[in-house]
């Protein structure tokens, strides 16, 4: 029966097209080594070649390049590269394409040595279903984590746990390479944390990708690609920084190419050192309160290495190996007071926590790809994917009372984390004709987890021993096959990409107390389908201009924490809880994308409506002076907005202005809900609908000094945003950083936070009290970094085969696109 359902929602039909004409096309080769070179400028002139066209290609991984929609005349057309000597061709357009062949660059030596002082790399690259950043380019970023560059990308946001939202949706999904590797919402806060920010090539940030790929997280994909590429010889670099926070990185790199080899490796050394703070103010309607002010010191220090090689066995024919493993140490303290004025009730809570653990994660990935020519290929991977390592936290606290009498209490908790998975992948790829592309594959993730957790309490005769209503164990698996099918096509200035993905899944769970086995406890067994269908229209428009229309499902799958009843009582008035029984949440995206783009300047805009059922969110409730927190679906959510992106290139390139506006509302049905408490009691909970109108903004200033020193800075604002049962408050911080290239050295100085600006603050409603919270991190810290580049360091050559797939939304179609 599922084999029936999957070739049933693999089955799309088109009608026939026409061929589109008036078509430039071909391929730039480098002449020293004869690879083809990728991000090369092709740009349309008149026949004179003096006055450009706002007609303009990039050449892709294969170095390949398209001209499109070109109307009758006389053209020259510019091949343009930094590093190399530029080129020209006449064309003589007359109804017909046009490939102009192998066209071979030759290196020029003058500008290779000049360009690094000269010019101002792009920090960003737009296009119309999807924005790359390059980190190179973000001089304010210089030495951070994964974690922290993502803070400086437009319309992502990442709260004081290092949660991660997309356009003010948390329901994003993160890749490292075009893959999760491993990261879920439970670890990947950690994990982005531990990878080194120099290790990062490029972010991509896609918020509608098609079916293609995988429709988990309803705000879209973001995807880390790591850096690799395929110049030839030897190259790599070195780099050392530190700041005043006391934190410290150290690196290194180096690539081997050569014949039918490629090979890389890498490794960094991560120290860090954090201080934050909490705020709490608990109101009560009959005029008590119960607050809290905690102050925390965070360290910790971790290893992260690559390695990796492709073999080319024929010119058809590549089989490569990678992987990336990460291991670290972390520890701190958090002292907390609470205080209080309720009737039977502690007057003072005194508590310090102590936490320390290992991280410890392995990606290992295998893959082969055979290509009968340009649009013709089949690529598999398998790989695997391990997070785990033990983690021990503390907890003693002293409670004063009215009559000043104190009772103590002391607390261990050791939770050791082991996470497995397997990801298969098979994905073909054949353009028909010249009108018609089809892509179709299978999609496998089988994940595992068993995370023990154990508490401890001091008894009286001084001994810790086990608390048995404390101990859980979390055995958990989710385990997901897809199949997709996309057929793309183009009749003149239209083209579309319609498809659909089918995907069935299946999540186990046990929850085990003391004692138990798993045969004493019944598996929770939950099974699901579901389709997945995308669509994609574009249209070009006279004088550069291009539009979009696109509409894809997709889906939020409760995670492992969200599905555990394990109580956490870290905090003993604040208590959370996972709920087994949350449904998965399912959302129908719609955008509108334009974009303009002139010489000098650029503008994009996008229109967005997400809608969504069974939403799920966190709801809270006090029970005996404890405020408890779950998850749960609850209402209907419709979120509409848009996104606004200026860019432009002023007094002569030597100011470059990137503005983004992001503007968004969250619609929340009204809905009530009836909850067992802990006592025994029903919490009746409601909430009347909620209109929330949001918005924040982003400025990145790239300016270009004398003597060869860049300076970059970067504003951000986000205004206040109800939620289901309160607001979270607006905030707003500045980044800046100072860049001096010579010759192969780098020196980088920034500052982050530079205002001490960054805060979070929240506003909970209850039945019967007001919650107010303040959070805290870092603060300002200002860093310095060093870089030394060796070996062959010109522009590269070939496709940067990084294994991170090809464009991951659009129509699937355009040959344009890298």
């Amino acid at each position: 029966m599922k084999i029936r359902l999957f070739l049933m929602a693999g089955m799309v039909a088109l009608p026939a097209i026409l061929c589109a004409k008036g078509t430039v096309t071909g391929k730039i080769l480098n002449k020293a080594t004869g690879e083809p070179m990728d991000f090369v400028t092709v740009q349309v002139f008149d026949s004179t070649g003096k006055k450009p066209f706002q007609i303009v290609a990039s050449s892709d991984s294969e170095g390949k390049f398209t001209l499109p929609n070109l109307s009758d005349g006389s053209y020259v057309i510019k091949i343009m590269n930094v590093g190399s000597v530029n080129q020209e061709r006449p064309v003589n357009i007359s109804g017909s394409n046009i490939d102009l062949g192998t066209i071979n660059l030759v290196d020029d030596s003058k500008v290779l040595k000049e360009v690094v002082v000269e010019g101002i790399r792009s920090q960003m690259r737009f296009e119309l279903d999807r924005k790359v950043f390059t980190v190179d380019a973000n001089i304010a970023a210089a030495g951070q984590s994964a974690s922290e560059l993502l803070e400086s990308i437009p319309s992502v946001e990442v709260d004081q746990d290092g949660e991660v939202s997309l356009r003010g949706n948390s329901s994003v999904t993160i890749w490292i390479n075009g893959k999760d590797s491993g990261l879920t919402a439970d670890n990947r806060a950690q994990i982005l944390e531990q990878i080194p920010g120099e290790s990062i090539d490029r972010i991509e940030v896609i918020t509608n990708p098609s079916a293609k790929y995988s429709p988990e997280g309803t705000a879209g994909i973001i995807n880390i690609i790591l850096k690799k590429d395929r110049r030839g010889g030897y190259f790599g670099s070195a780099e050392i920084g530190g700041n005043t926070r006391g934190g410290g990185n150290v690196s290194a790199n180096i690539n081997y190419n050569t014949g039918k080899w490629d090979t890389f490796a890498s490794i960094g050394f991560r120290m860090r050192h954090g201080k934050g703070g909490s705020e709490t103010r608990r109101t009560f309607d009959d005029g008590t309160f119960t607050n809290s002010d905690g102050d925390s010191r965070s360290h910790g220090n971790n290893l992260f290495f690559r390695l990796g090689a492709t073999y080319h066995l024929t010119d058809k024919d590549e089989f490569y190996v990678n992987g990336f493993g990460m291991f670290g140490r972390r520890y701190g303290k958090t002292t907390t007071e609470y205080t209080a004025n309720r009737p039977d009730h502690w007057l003072s809570d005194l508590q310090i926590s102590r936490n320390h653990g290992e991280s410890k994660g392995a990606h290992v990935e295998w893959g082969y790809t055979h290509r009968w020519n340009d649009n013709h290929s089949l690529e598999t991977m398998v790989s695997f994917n391990h997070w785990g390592g033990p983690s021990w936290n503390s907890y003693g606290e002293t409670e004063t009372w009215a009559d000043n009498s104190t009772t103590e209490q002391y607390r261990e908790q050791s939770m050791p984390i082991n996470v497995n998975s397997w990801e298969a992948k098979v994905d073909y790829t054949n353009k028909l004709n010249d009108w018609l592309k089809l892509e179709a594959g299978y999609n496998g993730n089988y994940s595992h987890e068993n995370t023990p957790n154990t508490t401890m309490r001091l008894s009286p005769d001084g001994t810790l021993k086990i608390d048995e209503s404390l101990f859980n164990r979390f055995i958990y698996s989710n385990n997901v096959s897809a199949l997709y099918v996309t057929l793309g096509g183009k009749i003149k200035d239209f083209s579309f990409s319609a498809g659909v993905r089918s995907e069935s899944w299946q999540v186990r769970s046990r929850s085990l107390e003391y004692g138990q086995n798993r045969e004493d406890v019944p598996e929770f067994k939950k099974n699901f389908f579901a389709l997945f269908p995308s669509l994609f229209l574009s249209y070009s428009l006279p004088k550069d201009n291009e539009i979009q229309i696109n509409y894809t499902r997709r889906i939020r799958r409760p995670w492992g924490g969200q599905l555990n009843s394990f109580h956490n009582v870290s905090d003993p008035t604040s208590v959370s809880y996972g709920n087994p029984e949350l449904e998965p949440q399912y959302s129908n995206s719609f955008e509108l994308n334009y974009l303009k783009s002139w010489t000098y300047h650029m503008i994009s805009f996008s229109a967005y409506v997400r809608t969504a059922d069974n939403m799920i969110n966190r709801i809270a409730y006090m029970d005996n002076d404890v405020m408890y927190s779950t998850f749960a679906n609850v209402s209907k959510m419709a979120n509409s907005g848009c996104e606004i992106v200026f860019k432009n290139s002023l007094f002569r390139s030597k100011l470059d202005l990137t503005t983004t506006v992001n503007l968004y509302n969250n619609h929340i049905s009204g809905w009530s809900y009836d909850f067992p408490t802990e006592s025994g009691n029903i919490a009746h909970l409601s909430n009347e609908k909620q209109n929330s109108f949001a918005w924040d903004a982003r400025l990145m200033a790239n300016v270009k000094l004398p003597w060869g020193i860049s300076f970059q800075a970067t504003g951000r604002y986000a205004s206040e945003q109800k939620e289901a049962q309160g607001a979270r408050q607006g905030g707003w911080s500045v980044d800046a950083g100072l860049r001096k290239i010579a010759g192969n050295w780098s020196f980088s100085l920034n500052c982050r936070d530079i205002f001490d600006s960054r805060k979070w603050k929240s506003t909970i409603y209850g039945p019967g009290y007001t919650q107010t919270s303040k959070r805290w991190r870092m603060g300002r810290v200002l860093g310095l970094t060093i870089k030394y580049s060796f070996g062959n360091m010109k522009s590269n050559k070939r496709g940067n085969r990084d294994n991170s797939g090809e464009p991951m939304g659009g129509s699937g179609y355009d040959e344009g696109m890298d």
